[in-house]
């Protein structure tokens, strides 16, 4: 599908405050996600633009994924059907896994495999791990996400990174995934950046 299509697809967007992001990043499936408050002062001072962004592209007008995701990160294509968009400003990113399989498993199951892989990571906390519904701003349906959220040492540093599994049409297979990772103190502009990247992320048909 060339951008041009794209763009049509493209037609709604959405933009949820804390409340929405909260629900989206930390808390189980049960959270309200239609409620929106104010921006605090640290996600003004942390503010960033937002615009869909394409790739995996064969051609330069023939993109195969599409998402709104922040506008000055940097894309790194990783090979196969993986995609990184990098803030050049900070240690922070977020992260596309686009086909996870021929027969994906649920996104529950998918969720529970990271977990145990994640054994042995260094400083390992598992933060939380839960399921949510929301509708795509972007003709996919009704989508069904489960995010392992956790934090682990790098070094001295300690990372925040939230791993979410997609299914979109109603389905609750693991089609996507999506990762985020930053600083503990990223981690409001890191779950909008997963909100809006969840709610808009489209592939080709």
């Amino acid at each position: 599908m060339n951008k041009k299509r794209f763009g049509v697809l493209a037609g709604v967007g959405a933009v949820l405050g804390s409340g929405g992001l909260l629900a989206a990043t930390m808390l189980p499936s049960s959270a309200d996600t239609s409620k929106t408050e104010q921006p605090t002062a640290q996600t003004q001072a942390t503010a960033i633009s937002y615009g869909y962004r394409y790739f995996q592209c064969s051609q330069p007008k023939e993109c195969h994924a599409t998402a709104v995701l922040p506008k000055t990160w940097k894309h790194v294509y990783q090979g196969g059907t993986k995609t990184a968009f990098n803030d050049p400003t900070a240690n922070r990113m977020i992260r596309f896994n686009t086909w996870l399989g021929d027969k994906p498993p649920s996104t529950e199951a998918a969720a529970r495999k990271k977990v145990a892989d994640l054994k042995g990571v260094s400083g390992l906390k598992i933060q939380n791990v839960y399921t949510a519904r929301m509708q795509s701003t972007n003709s996919q349906g009704r989508l069904t996400m489960t995010t392992v959220v956790y934090t682990y040492k790098s070094g001295k540093t300690t990372r925040w990174v939230a791993t979410r599994y997609l299914g979109q049409h109603g389905e609750n297979k693991a089609q996507t995934e999506i990762t985020v990772g930053g600083v503990p103190a990223d981690y409001k502009l890191l779950g909008t950046a997963l909100l809006k990247a969840t709610q808009s992320f489209a592939l080709a048909g």
